[in-house]
């Protein structure tokens, strides 16, 4: 997983903004391990994008997204599954 500070390089790119308060907010829970719901489950977009677009607007909630897909993109597992895959074992 990125780096906040990657994590803001890369919406500096997308975007031209940093948007590093969501980046922090999403990463808050690695320091405070009883936050709920998990901010990073991607099973609970569904609950988190109402307090997203609250706290951070519509662009805000783009920018939420974004960071978990930079999470996982580089997941090993998913890197796994892309070459089975592509290998048609599947």
């Amino acid at each position: 997983m990125p780096s906040i500070e990657k994590h803001v390089k890369l919406s500096l790119e997308r975007t031209g903004r940093e948007y590093k308060e969501i980046h922090e907010w999403m990463d808050e829970e690695y320091r405070k391990p009883n936050i709920y719901p998990r901010r990073h489950d991607i099973t609970n977009i569904p609950i988190l994008l109402p307090v997203v677009e609250r706290n951070f607007g519509k662009e805000g909630v783009k920018e939420y997204l974004y960071h978990i897909r930079d999470d996982y993109e580089n997941n090993a597992l998913l890197r796994f599954l892309r070459k089975l895959k592509k290998a048609k074992f599947w």
